[in-house]
């Protein structure tokens, strides 16, 4: 009876390492997602500003700033993907091992997400009100 017990914890450690693995990748798809769409701005508002000068609402610096932050969110969640993954496969591999809280990566990263956003929004906002005040050459 105690071959059994070994082999039933057995397996349900291989399976929450599995699912921890299948996290990480979660983690690493999300992070390519915001690295690849903070260089799409990017690269999307260098476009705009090339094909025509006075494309109002672009900037260079606007466009750098949006973009490099989703790409700073996608390595630190990348990142933080990590950190966690190493801690639970620490926990599953400890023969005591009992549940633990972590810290909610997921909800930073969603809250750093929506303040990126905000951001955004109030920078088009400012635009969209002011327009003369924020369109190049404007008075």
């Amino acid at each position: 009876m105690a071959d059994r017990d070994s082999l039933t914890n057995e397996l349900a450690r291989e399976r929450n390492r599995e699912a921890a693995d299948r996290t990480l990748l979660a983690w690493i798809r999300t992070s390519l997602a915001m690295i690849s769409l903070g260089f799409g701005i990017e690269r999307l508002g260098q476009a705009a500003i090339a094909f025509d000068g006075r494309m109002a609402g672009f900037s260079p610096l606007k466009t750098r700033l949006f973009g490099a932050s989703l790409i700073v969110l996608g390595i630190a969640a990348t990142l933080g993907g990590m950190w966690e993954h190493r801690q639970v496969l620490v926990a599953i591999g400890r023969d005591d091992y009992r549940y633990s809280d972590r810290p909610p990566i997921a909800r930073y990263m969603g809250v750093a997400l929506v303040i990126v956003g905000v951001a955004a929004l109030a920078m088009m906002l400012v635009h969209l009100l002011a327009p003369e005040a924020a369109a190049p050459g404007g008075s």
